[in-house]
Parts: structure tokens; sequence; C-alpha cells
């Protein structure tokens, strides 16, 4: 059972830190809990999900009252290092692998299908744009952040004001992504290879906010 009564006044980015079973319902409704995680929850459900609010409201009250999974572990009881090995592990390691091969089935989807939906030339350019800069990204930060962050250096803060600035523009091409794809749903004409890569791109999305929020949210604040 819910220990305490949820707080709608706590930020939304806290919520997810203490209850990340929240995630799903989050992305579910395209609650932005990484990149606008300074907001309050009962101000992002407002701004976010407009009419549909209070039905939120209501799932997150139902979704707490129920226990606690294994894989809904707090991410804030990790040690840097912990965290930093589940970061790269998971959502680095995700990315490298699926980047490379989303691009390969956009690029396919484009040929096939760019005549009858050129929104796909959109998706495709802001895609390809978001991989270049993802992949210059987990460079930074492996190279260059967690082994900083790990020694303790003192400096450390002037590389996560830069990274959490390449933070929010991936953001902002995720919501791109979001809004020229009308939340990723597919036309009447689409093929097997049009669904697949929906699936992915909204894949993609769900693991971004995750791994934005590991860093924005529980990392950077420690330090």
């Amino acid at each position: 059972m819910m220990r305490n009564e949820f707080d709608f006044n706590s930020g939304i980015g806290e919520s997810v830190v203490k209850h990340p079973q929240l995630v799903k319902l989050y992305m579910e409704y395209d609650v932005d809990f990484c990149c606008g995680g300074d907001r309050s929850v009962d101000d992002a459900l407002k701004t976010d999900c407009g009419e549909s609010a209070r039905e939120v409201r209501e799932k997150i009250k139902y979704m707490l009252t129920q226990s606690e999974t294994e894989g809904d572990k707090r991410l804030d009881t990790l040690t840097n290092e912990a965290l930093i090995d589940r970061i790269v592990e998971t959502h680095h390691a995700y990315l490298k692998s699926e980047l490379p091969v989303i691009s390969s089935l956009l690029f396919k989807l484009l040929g096939v299908h760019g005549e009858t939906h050129p929104e796909l030339y959109l998706v495709h350019e802001t895609f390809g744009a978001l991989k270049v800069e993802l992949e210059s990204h987990l460079i930074k930060e492996e190279v260059k952040l967690f082994p900083r962050i790990l020694s303790e250096d003192s400096e450390v803060k002037t590389l996560i004001d830069e990274l959490e600035g390449e933070h929010d523009a991936a953001g902002d091409a995720l919501h791109r992504l979001t809004e020229i794809t009308n939340h990723f749903t597919l036309p009447q004409d689409a093929c097997t290879t049009y669904a697949l890569v929906y699936e992915k791109l909204k894949t993609l999305v769900a693991d971004m906010y995750m791994h934005v929020h590991s860093e924005n949210n529980i990392l950077f604040k420690r330090l």
C-alpha cells in the first residue's frame, strides 16, 4: 500500500525518482518528466495532458496503492558508480545498437513512402540530426563526464551545464518527431516497415526520457 499521500505539488522529476512505476503512465500521456522535470506534477499534468489531467491524477493514485516490484527499484538508492554503470549498460548500449538500425529502416521507408507521405522527409531530417548529436553526446559522457564525476573533479559542473543543454536540444527533437508523426500514428497504407520504424521511434523516445531523467534529475542533482 502507499505509505504516504502522493504530493501533486512535488516536482515531476522527483515523482519519478520516488515512484519509477509512473514512467510508463507519463509516457502514455506524453508527460515530459525529464527536460521539464522542475515543474510540479500538477502543472505538468495540466500543461501536457489538458482535459485528461484528472484521469491521469486518478491513475497515479491507483498505481501507488499497488505494491512496488523489484523492477521499480528507486534509482536514487544507487551509488554514483552503480548509476553510471546502469546508464552506460542500459541507455548507451541501447542507443549504440538501435540508432544505426532506425536510420537504415527510415531511409528505406522514405524511399518507398516519401512520395505519398512527405512528412517522412522531415522525420528523416529530424532523426538524422538527432542521431549525429546523440553519438557525439555519448562519447562526451563516457570519455569526459563520467570519469570526472567518479574522480570528484571540482570542475565538472561546467561540463554538466553543457550536456544539460544538449539534453534540452535532444528533448526538442523528440517532441518534433512526436508531433510530426501525430504521436506515431500509422497511416492507413502503412506497411510492415512503416509500423516497425514508428514502434522503434516510440521506444527511442521512452528510453531517452529515462536516460535524461537518470542524469538530470538524479546523478547531476548530487553534484
